[in-house]
């Protein structure tokens, strides 16, 4: 595969809940929904190349998997009180570095940054080369503490923001995330802050504007907000208004939260 005209980066993770285990992690439902709506994807992870978990990803026609190989897969256990999410960070595989990328994948259109526990750092942001670069800034609003427990902290890039053309997060990442916004946007990226089914508010240079929701009836919100993040960002890369832009994003992530996994979206947002 020459370079893709879409390349994510980022964890997947192995979900510990309810008993059971799913895959996750950004960096798998970004890719696989860029995928599943036509767009050619390539996505650079680290986890267990032979792990069951990964079946769909290398089931997705327009999906090309590099899997770095490591002892363990990123591991969170999930729980869910009300509307309220917490989380434990049971194992990490290591972080990604800028040699894991395969060279003719370098210089993609589109690149999408999905980090969930600090795996994706500068100097790998560095070295992507891909036209148009956007972050889910989801791992860089966090921490383990020493049980585990993810609490909200600021990775240096969060403190101190990589040249991005956007940034996506949630209002639920951090207590802060107004201010990490608008430091992001500061910086010269265009930034969406999701509000779940209250829409999104997007920040692009001094205007900020909001984003209503699409309709949808919710069954399961996993994923949501990382699917909106990539398609906000594809969008953004084609010259898409961002109202416009985010809109498109709404519109996908909706169909997302009327299922598990990817829900009901299809082959066009």
């Amino acid at each position: 595969m020459t370079a893709p005209h879409l390349l994510v980066l980022g964890h997947v993770t192995r979900d510990e809940i309810d008993g059971g285990v799913r895959l996750g992690g950004a960096a798998s439902y970004a890719s696989l929904a860029a995928a599943r709506i036509g767009i050619e994807t390539a996505l650079v992870t680290v986890a267990p190349p032979d792990d069951p978990l990964l079946a769909p990803l290398r089931a997705e026609p327009r999906l090309t998997l590099h899997c770095v190989p490591s002892d363990v897969m990123t591991t969170f256990a999930l729980t869910y009180a009300g509307p309220h999410r917490r989380l434990w960070l049971r194992h990490a595989a290591r972080p990604l570095r800028a040699d894991d990328i395969p060279p003719r994948w370098r210089g993609a259109a589109v690149a999408y940054v999905g980090p969930v526990a600090s795996e994706c750092d500068r100097v790998l942001l560095d070295a992507i080369g891909a036209r148009f670069l956007a972050a889910g800034l989801q791992g860089w609003l966090r921490r383990a503490r020493s049980d585990g427990e993810i609490e909200p902290a600021l990775a240096p890039e969060a403190l101190a923001p990589p040249r991005l053309d956007a940034a996506i997060l949630s209002e639920l990442d951090h207590p802060d995330s107004a201010a990490i916004a608008a430091r992001f946007a500061a910086a010269g990226a265009r930034v969406a802050i999701t509000r779940g089914a209250r829409g999104a508010t997007i920040l692009d240079g001094t205007a900020g504007l909001d984003i209503p929701a699409a309709a949808a009836v919710e069954v399961d919100p996993t994923g949501a907000g990382d699917v909106f993040g990539v398609i906000f960002a594809h969008e953004l890369a084609r010259h898409t208004p961002a109202t416009d832009a985010a809109a498109r994003a709404a519109a996908a992530a909706a169909r997302v939260v009327e299922g598990p996994g990817l829900g009901r979206l299809g082959t066009t947002v």
